[in-house]
């Protein structure tokens, strides 16, 4: 079929409404969208209108019933880039705040472009790095890199297995908050032994 309107002419747009455009494209309606998924036309619309957002699993089907990528349906490469997206797992929660305990959550994965297959993902919760990445955002770590270097951003774990991110600086030694929110304070470095789990490379924000 003819398409009305190319995918990667909508980067912007929110899921749902990239999962619209790429229906429409194809004149593909909620109805018959629902039946090659087993679903129902409330289900779309729902998807469409961001009422509900659909898990990894969902949004892979989708893709293969629209016939695109769910990298470029997600809006995170386009056909041309789409060989740089891999798919990384998310092996768990980081406290963007004080120390906090990591909470693993290993089914989970991201498409993050340009990514390793060493590398992982970890969820964001907190605001202590929001100016960088915020709640409910994704940081893509290589533990590779755990050289410390002034400015870049790390995941480190403390001697009680509790984790936090945040931003490397010298002249002394700390990790920074880079934080719309005032409490936060600076974490001086040497007052306990930490772990370095490695550095961000790229930050994915929800859908």
């Amino acid at each position: 079929m003819d398409r009305k309107k190319p995918l990667a002419d909508t980067p912007k747009l929110p899921f749902g409404m990239r999962v619209r455009a790429a229906r429409n494209a194809f004149d593909i309606s909620q109805a018959e969208l629902a039946e090659r998924l087993g679903t129902t036309k409330a289900t779309i619309s729902k998807i469409e209108n961001s009422a509900i957002q659909p898990s990894l699993e969902w949004a892979e089907r989708l893709a293969k019933a629209l016939h695109t990528d769910v990298a470029v349906l997600a809006g995170i490469a386009d056909a041309a880039t789409l060989s740089n997206v891999t798919l990384v797992p998310v092996i768990g929660m980081i406290a963007a705040g004080n120390w906090r305990e990591a909470i693993q959550t290993p089914e989970e994965h991201i498409a993050v472009a340009s990514a390793k297959p060493h590398m992982f993902a970890l969820r964001i919760y907190g605001d202590s790095i929001d100016k960088v990445a915020p709640d409910g955002s994704y940081v893509t770590i290589d533990p590779t890199m755990p050289a410390l270097v002034d400015g870049g951003l790390y995941a480190v774990q403390n001697g009680e297995g509790e984790a936090t991110i945040k931003r490397f600086r010298r002249g002394p030694d700390r990790l920074e908050p880079e934080s719309s929110n005032p409490a936060h304070q600076t974490i001086k470095l040497g007052n306990e032994p930490i772990t370095i789990i490695g550095r961000a490379t790229s930050v994915t924000r929800q859908l």
